[in-house]
């Protein structure tokens, strides 16, 4: 893949993931004015148990496509392509009509004795519509990102959150005086014609796309051979989704009962984890549009590199991205770090999601790291690790909130929060090192950064600390005093050199190598 095609499909996802954070983040404000912290605790209670059965529906095969596509146009067996890509849709769309089916039918007792609320069994049932869409729409999105080709699917998510948004606001607006339970039913369902909506336009550009194809004259992939390949490589994949998944929706159920247990009523434990999973980590996940574009695009070209065996290019891949990953996310940390108070007013009005941002800051590298190293194993056919790791750390973090978060509250909470990505960002990045074999630089990826971070956020603060009025100038002159900061102190400590970051070497240019 050419470097040009690799630079524009990353500004064509992040753009997109930029501007679907923007939509979302006022989206999600407006909502939040609607129904209150109260009302968004059910809502990502509600929408744990969703993940959970939406993670059933994609089932893991969303990467398999991608690997498989990828390999199979490279040799340019074009119905080899397509086979992969229906074989892995009618499984999915299999799982996810079985899931509907389930959460359906049992919708009253989840509802009364998981989630410990009935007024969530009529938005289960309007979440559930949208599953079957969710399955199909992973395989076509897997295909798109094996034919390097982020347009279509850029396009879909953006009409597919304007359709959301329409559709939610107009619901909301027609329901909202029946009470909490009808309203978050109308959110849900909206979420759920908006996933149709987006897997309708996917599947026309597929259809338009497939057709550009070339075909070569090599022997298609069998069926058999298609299944067999498909399920090893997301047979370990969708066996950890489902074990962490399921753990992160039991701690998403147990945590505001634990937090009940703290604080004395229900209620009140609902707006603290509103405000944490609803308010403050989508604030701390905005700025990782680019990171998140990467973290896609890296699977597809790793795979590729490993199997023409130019490991040297995966080497210099992988230590630029952890540099650049490490350099950006202490800067963003910093910010929320310095700047948290002013965010939480002038976005939520709230002083307290302030405060949790505050505290969530020191999270913003480890969260970051670990976004990235999840494509790069993935790339690196670490499948298997990933399961071990994600399954650990869910069990880690609900025997923690079982037995920290009654005793200690929301304090209790964010530390098992800042364990969890602790571990799991030093695990998988001391296995990417040890499979590519990239030395570590512990001054160069973590200490400089954090130094001048912390330098940067203390003199920025001192320095804004005059300006009276708290305002969006006050946001902007603040976050870049501080950004000009650390970059000056980066040159000066000597943890920044431009010219190898911008150097003309191709990010995936390497000789080949049988060992790495």
């Amino acid at each position: 893949m050419k470097k040009v095609l690799f630079i524009k499909n990353t500004f064509v996802l992040t753009l997109t993931s930029f501007i679907l954070r923007i939509i979302g983040m006022v989206f999600r404000v407006w909502l939040v004015g609607k129904i209150g912290a109260e009302g968004m605790g059910l809502y990502q209670v509600i929408f744990s148990v969703y993940v959970l059965a939406s993670t059933f529906a994609t089932s893991g095969i969303s990467t398999a496509v991608t690997r498989i596509t990828t390999e199979r146009l490279t040799l340019g067996d074009k119905s080899g392509a397509k086979r992969v890509l229906y074989i892995s849709s009618g499984v999915s769309l299999i799982i996810a009509l079985l899931s509907s089916a389930v959460i359906i039918a049992f919708s009253a007792p989840i509802s009364k004795y998981l989630i410990g609320d009935s007024r969530a069994a009529l938005s289960l049932k309007a979440l559930c519509l949208g599953l079957p869409f969710i399955g199909v729409c992973s395989c076509l999105r897997g295909y798109f990102l094996a034919r390097r080709s982020t347009l279509p699917p850029s396009i879909c998510q953006i009409m597919e959150q304007f359709a959301r948004i329409g559709i939610i606001m107009l619901l909301i607006n027609k329901f909202s005086h029946m009470g909490l339970a009808a309203t978050s039913a109308a959110v849900l369902l909206g979420e759920s014609v908006a996933e149709g909506v987006g897997c309708f336009l996917l599947w026309v550009f597929y259809r338009f796309d497939f057709k550009k194809l070339s075909k070569k004259a090599v022997a298609p992939l069998k069926k058999r051979a298609a299944f067999s390949e498909i399920f090893r490589i997301s047979a370990p994949i969708s066996s950890g989704r489902y074990l962490h998944t399921a753990l992160r929706t039991a701690e998403s159920l147990l945590t505001p009962t634990c937090l009940a247990k703290y604080s004395g009523t229900k209620s009140s434990a609902l707006e603290q984890f509103g405000m944490v999973k609803g308010m403050a980590i989508p604030i701390l996940l905005f700025p990782a549009s680019l990171l998140s574009a990467i973290s896609s695009l890296l699977i597809p070209e790793i795979t590729q590199s490993v199997a023409e065996k130019r490991m040297g290019s995966v080497q210099n891949a992988v230590e630029k991205i952890f540099l650049s990953t490490a350099l950006t996310s202490f800067l963003v940390g910093a910010v929320f770090f310095a700047a948290a108070e002013p965010i939480g007013e002038l976005v939520y009005k709230s002083n307290s999601v302030g405060w949790l941002i505050k505290s969530l800051a020191p999270l913003v590298p480890f969260m970051y790291i670990d976004l990235i190293a999840d494509g790069v194993l993935k790339g690196l056919d670490e499948q298997n690790f990933l399961f071990k790791i994600n399954v650990t750390d869910s069990l880690v973090r609900l025997i923690l909130v079982f037995f920290l978060v009654p005793k200690f509250g929301m304090l209790g909470f964010l530390g098992v929060m800042l364990f969890s990505n602790l571990f799991t960002a030093c695990c998988s990045v001391f296995k990417i090192l040890k499979v590519t074999k990239v030395p570590w630089d512990f001054k160069k990826y973590f200490l400089k950064p954090f130094f001048c971070a912390i330098l940067a956020a203390f003199i920025a603060d001192y320095i804004c600390s005059g300006i009276k009025q708290v305002n969006i100038w006050y946001l902007v002159v603040s976050v870049t005093v501080l950004s000009i900061l650390y970059v000056a102190f980066l040159i000066v400590f000597g943890g920044l050199n431009i010219g190898n970051i911008l150097s003309k070497k191709h990010l995936f240019k390497g000789k080949k190598s049988k060992t790495v």
